[in-house]
């Protein structure tokens, strides 16, 4: 059994976050344009899903982290879709245990890079880098990091 990419369903959910923002339109009200443009196997419909439901539930709090991570940086002065990718690593990390921290992170970085500004990657890498320093999460190496 191959292994589903759980990439498309982080840009899935980037997607919808960023047409929710925009428009000021419900997830379910976005959603049909979204998965037209951008047809998904269902585990990573379901798992992009499950991101956009964490961070509608957590926005407050997350929002107060990346305030908390980026010292003399208004968090409306983020460009949009960094503070949505940087949302969804967030809950991530913080709320989706199965998925190594460190997948999560690269992937952050790495949709930032391609979908947002020439320096976004380092941007969001900066921020999610302060918030684990502030609430002590550690990386762990991998095997082959040994």
């Amino acid at each position: 059994m191959s292994q589903v990419s759980f990439r498309p369903a982080r840009v899935f959910a980037m997607q919808l976050l960023y047409a929710m923002e925009i428009t000021g339109a419900t997830a379910g009200e976005s959603l049909p344009g979204i998965l037209e443009a951008q047809p998904l196997h269902d585990e990573q419909k379901k798992y992009g899903m499950k991101l956009v439901d964490l961070v509608q539930a957590h926005r407050e709090e997350l929002d107060e982290e990346i305030k908390a991570a980026t010292v003399h940086w208004e968090i409306d002065r983020m460009a949009k879709l960094d503070r949505i990718i940087v949302r969804i690593a967030m809950v991530e990390l913080l709320y989706v245990p199965d998925i190594p921290m460190k997948v999560a992170l690269s992937e952050a970085v790495q949709v930032a890079g391609k979908y947002s500004t020439d320096n976004s990657g380092s941007f969001v890498n900066g921020i999610l880098a302060g918030f684990m320093q502030k609430r002590g999460i550690v990386v762990q190496p991998s095997k082959k990091d040994k």
